[in-house]
Parts: structure tokens; C-alpha cells; sequence
């Protein structure tokens, strides 16, 4: 495991950068070294930075014990137990990033003639996966077959770092709005059942007859659960049929004919126009639009297929 205690980093005296203790450009480290520094950090250690770069631990051991001998001071404090990072290898490591960044940059420059390329790695909810990524990811590769995509589905929020991922999609309103992101759209709510399901047991004619009928929940978040309608003072709580923990399970359970959810649009508007489900109560659900953002760790001027995917990914819910 490894910790991080993060002071401020060490600046020039008037220039406000990381101060290499070189002689010459000849000294400068190489950014073999400075990937691994910063990748051991991001991952969490030497094993599981070694394994998710397919190289030993003792190879990047090395890289880390080369860089500190070149700037003269200790970034890592290693014991059996942990790694934790120093004041100055905090430093370091923000100029690292810079550095990386850069020079990804310039080779982004060097090459802006010919098409993107490379790994890109997005991690998204799993209904907008399904439903919005996959359907169209063809469009998309046969526009830039040489960028490598890798598709990670979760409908939990996770880390970017940790999950090594270049872009993660989010739902909702933004908790941390200094992290880089880019708007992607709003998508309305809609409620819907099986016509089946209403057959079987009611049609409703207005909000409170949905009393008679059962829901099927979200695990989380709750809020989804709860229904406000135009002009009804309160909300209405449902009879629970079961409960499912992914955003799918509730569609496919709703198809299936075992109760009434809410879902945005972009998960049931094929489903609505084949005929599959019918949306309840149109137009009067009182719920603001959800919105979906994209977030990423690396700034666009640096990365040309972080760019154009990011470019083309805002064209999906328009």
C-alpha cells in the first residue's frame, strides 16, 4: 500500500517549477524513470504498478532508485509494509506529471498530420454502455481504427486513477467540479411499465392509482424511487415488488412484467417505440433531467485520441 503525505511542492526561487538539481541536459532523467515514479504512486505500490505494466517489481525498483541518485533526494520511503511518498517526491511528482504530459504533448504535435492512436481507456455506467456506447463504438472505429479502446462497465463511481482509467462517464451533478470535464447532455426521465404487467392488473388514470400498482427499485440511488408529479403535493411512494442493485436488472425486470421504475430516456425510448413498454403519465413527472459528464485526468492539448473521442462521445445524445 502506499501513502501519500502532500506538501506543497519545492519551487525556483522566482519561477514557479520543480528545481531538477542537473548540471546539463545530458543529466536530465529519463521519462522511462519519471513513468514509473509516477506510475508506482498512482497505482498504490511496486507490485501492483508492476503488474498492471506487465514489467517486474525489481525493474521499477531500479527506475525509482536511479531517479532519486540523479536528483539527489529520497521519493519513496519503502518498508515491508507500505510505501509511502516524501515531501520532496510529492514535489517531484507534480513536475513528473508535467513533464509526461509535455512531452505526450509534442509527440502529439510531431505527429498532428496522421491519425490518433494508441490506448484509450473509458470506464461508464453500465446502462449507458449498453445503450449509447455500444451501438454506435463502430462509427467511431471505423473513423480511428488505430486508437485502442478499452470499455470497462460499473454502475459504481470509481477512481480514475485507480482504475487506470483515461476517461470515466458520470451521471448527476458534479461533486467535484475542479476535476477536469466535459458536458455530454441532459436526458429526461420517464416512467414506464409492460403493457403486460398493466394488463394484468391496472391502467392508471392518474399519479395516486400507481398505489395500486408495485415498483421496481433502484438499489441505489434511492431518489430514483421516489415520484413527484406536476401539480401532486406529494410524493408518490410505491408498493415495492423486488429490488435490483443495476440499472439493466431494473429494465430487464420491467420488461418481464414485475412492476413499474423511472429511467432516463436513452435506457427505454427504444423499447417505448417498439412497443415493449408504455410511458405512464407523459409530461407530468416532476424530476430535472439527468445530467451526464465526462471526466478525465489529462489535459485534451495533450492527447490527441482523448480529444476526438471526447469530441465524438458529445454527439451521442444530441
Amino acid at each position: 500500500m502506499l501513502t501519500a503525505n502532500m506538501p506543497p511542492a519545492i519551487f525556483c526561487e522566482n519561477r514557479q517549477e520543480w528545481k531538477w538539481p542537473l548540471q546539463n541536459l545530458h543529466e536530465l532523467p529519463r521519462m522511462s524513470d519519471l513513468s514509473a515514479f509516477v506510475g508506482i504512486v498512482d497505482d498504490g505500490g511496486f507490485a501492483e504498478s508492476a503488474r498492471h505494466r506487465g514489467v517486474s517489481a525489481s525493474t521499477l525498483s531500479r527506475s525509482v532508485t536511479r531517479l532519486e541518485q540523479q536528483l539527489g533526494v529520497t521519493l519513496l520511503r519503502r518498508t515491508t509494509r507500505f510505501v509511502e511518498i516524501t515531501p520532496e517526491g510529492a514535489a517531484v511528482l507534480s513536475a513528473a506529471r508535467d513533464i509526461l504530459d509535455r512531452a505526450e504533448c509534442l509527440q502529439e504535435i510531431t505527429t498532428s498530420g496522421q491519425t490518433p492512436s494508441g490506448p484509450l481507456r473509458v470506464n461508464a455506467p453500465v446502462p449507458f454502455v449498453l445503450h449509447v456506447l455500444a451501438p454506435r463504438l463502430a462509427e467511431f472505429r471505423a473513423q480511428y481504427p488505430d486508437i485502442e479502446l478499452t470499455v470497462d462497465m460499473t454502475d459504481s463511481l470509481v477512481d480514475l486513477i485507480g482504475s487506470h482509467a483515461d476517461i470515466a462517464i458520470r451521471f448527476g451533478r458534479l461533486s467535484d467540479s475542479g476535476m477536469l470535464h466535459r458536458p455530454l447532455g441532459l436526458t429526461p426521465w420517464k416512467l414506464v411499465a409492460a403493457p403486460g404487467y398493466l394488463d394484468r392488473h391496472l391502467w392508471p388514470k392518474k399519479p395516486t392509482d400507481l398505489l395500486k400498482l408495485e415498483q421496481v427499485r433502484f438499489a441505489t440511488p434511492d431518489h430514483i424511487n421516489t415520484l413527484h408529479f406536476a401539480n401532486q403535493a406529494k410524493p408518490i411512494v410505491m408498493p415495492t415488488a423486488l429490488t435490483a442493485g443495476n440499472g439493466e436488472a431494473v429494465r430487464q425486470l420491467v420488461l418481464g412484467g414485475l412492476g413499474i421504475a423511472r429511467f432516463s430516456d436513452f435506457m427505454v425510448s427504444e423499447d417505448i417505440a417498439a412497443g415493449r413498454l408504455v410511458e405512464l403519465f407523459p409530461g407530468q413527472l416532476n424530476a430535472e433531467p439527468l445530467e451526464i459528464s465526462a471526466l478525465y485526468l489529462t489535459r485534451i492539448s495533450g492527447l490527441r485520441r482523448l480529444g476526438v473521442f471526447l469530441d465524438w462521445l458529445g454527439t451521442l445524445l444530441r
